[in-house]
């Protein structure tokens, strides 16, 4: 897959562009217990004392599901982008192949649930197959009503962005205004009547109305090309776009031109993926130098450095990077083949596991300092490596994060692996 970031094609491309209640007294005689102060310098502490703290693995993951690649010998069918739809039942694939594959998630799910051993559990075939013309880099579900069509949206290699009507498997319209160079990235914002937003080669990101896609778009310009961009799923009014100049930004859609209201500043390389955290105004971002940083701004002016992330391999390609929101976690692949997970609050991985070969007892354990740590990090794992991420977000269900969540991987060769996860249960006293 052209993901290579250092090929000279790609080198021309990117230089242009616990807490408790308290009791009452429910009798005389029985004392209530002191009201309890928790003052912001408490807060602080705790805080500073849990990250100072070794990482530790605070989840049980639990590979679901395999979907093999179904390309012929010789063939390529890297997958480049992978993306739920906002209620986390479908999940989109995208890549080298001119495909848009679309799994029914709980169908995925339910062939862990038959199969005793995860290593033999085979996910089922997509539900849908859309050809293509061009090959992706990106794939997107556009949200909308209930009533509305299921519409999925793709960047291409030809520069066009196109939406297709899933159920009928048809284009339902396209788009063609970065001049045919390549379309690298594409977000839609929160909402059924959201904006969307695109990056490319041309070094901008246009903004647009995908309701009226010929009526004319904003721009946001850069000083290479655009390779990411994602609106603040909150709902806020902000789009973080990251470029090839290494630098990411974070900009105000309702006045693109006048520049970016933030900026950041400190990756070595080519700023691949900017993934929106919690609470609002975090950001993190995700690097061809090998890092994940994350990033916080009150306003504008550049963003302040929080932690930078490391572990994983990404110097030549694109490994995809993706955020769980509500608990805080980070996930990316590598070119040592591995899938990582970060957990915020540390600079090292939770989690590491290796994309071929999967061993039970190896995917149940957790803790960055696992025997799996020496081995992803060598950067072994020959020319497959994991190409792109994606988190279940589904931030409407309150008890997400209670109840787990699901983490998809797709690799270089084409093969899919769906991850389940679960917090770990304190040991009662």
């Amino acid at each position: 897959m052209s993901n290579d970031l250092t090929s000279p094609s790609s080198q021309e491309e990117l230089a242009a562009g616990g807490c408790s209640s308290l009791l009452d007294a429910a009798a005389d005689g029985i004392i209530a217990p002191p009201t309890i102060t928790t003052t912001a310098a408490d807060k602080e502490k705790e805080e500073d004392a849990e990250v100072s703290s070794p990482p530790r693995c605070e989840w049980e993951f639990r590979l679901a599901a395999t979907v093999p690649s179904t390309a012929l010998p010789g063939a390529s069918d890297a997958i480049g982008s992978v993306d739920f739809d906002p209620t986390g039942h479908l999940l989109a694939t995208g890549g080298i192949a001119r495909k848009i594959r679309v799994y029914d998630v709980a169908s995925l799910l339910a062939a862990a649930s038959e199969s005793s051993d995860s290593r033999s559990a085979a996910g089922p075939g997509p539900a849908a197959c859309i050809c293509v013309p061009a090959k992706l880099s990106s794939v997107r579900w556009r949200p909308s009503s209930s009533s509305a069509p299921v519409v999925v949206g793709c960047g291409d290699y030809d520069g066009v962005v196109t939406e297709y009507d899933v159920e009928r498997g048809v284009a339902a319209w396209e788009r063609d205004e970065h001049a045919g160079r390549r379309v690298w990235a594409l977000d839609y914002a929160p909402g059924a009547a959201g904006m969307a937003a695109s990056g490319s080669d041309d070094r901008t990101a246009h903004v647009w109305d995908p309701r009226a896609p010929s009526a004319g778009w904003a721009t946001a310009r850069a000083g290479a090309a655009v390779l990411c961009v994602e609106f603040d799923p909150s709902g806020g009014p902000h789009l973080a776009v990251g470029s090839a100049d290494r630098r990411a930004a974070v900009y105000d859609v309702r006045a693109l031109g006048r520049g970016a209201v933030a900026w950041m500043d400190g990756h070595g390389r080519a700023v691949t993926y900017v993934r929106w955290a919690a609470p609002a105004g975090r950001v993190v971002t995700s690097a061809a130098d090998g890092s994940h940083r994350l990033w916080e701004w009150g306003g504008a002016g550049a963003a302040e450095e929080v932690r930078s992330y490391s572990g994983h391999a990404s110097a030549r390609s694109f490994v995809g990077m993706g955020v769980w929101r509500r608990a805080g976690l980070v996930a990316s692949g590598s070119e040592c083949n591995h899938v990582f997970v970060y957990d915020l609050r540390w600079a090292k991985p939770i989690w590491v596991h290796p994309f071929v070969a999967p061993d039970p007892d190896t995917v149940r354990q957790g803790g960055a300092h696992g025997p799996l740590e020496a081995s992803a990090a060598s950067g072994g794992g020959g020319l497959v490596f994991v190409s792109a991420v994606a988190w279940r977000q589904s931030d409407d269900q309150e008890d997400l994060v209670d109840d787990g969540g699901a983490l998809v991987a797709g690799g270089s060769d084409g093969v899919l692996k769906v991850f389940t996860c679960r917090r770990r249960q304190e040991p009662r006293p």
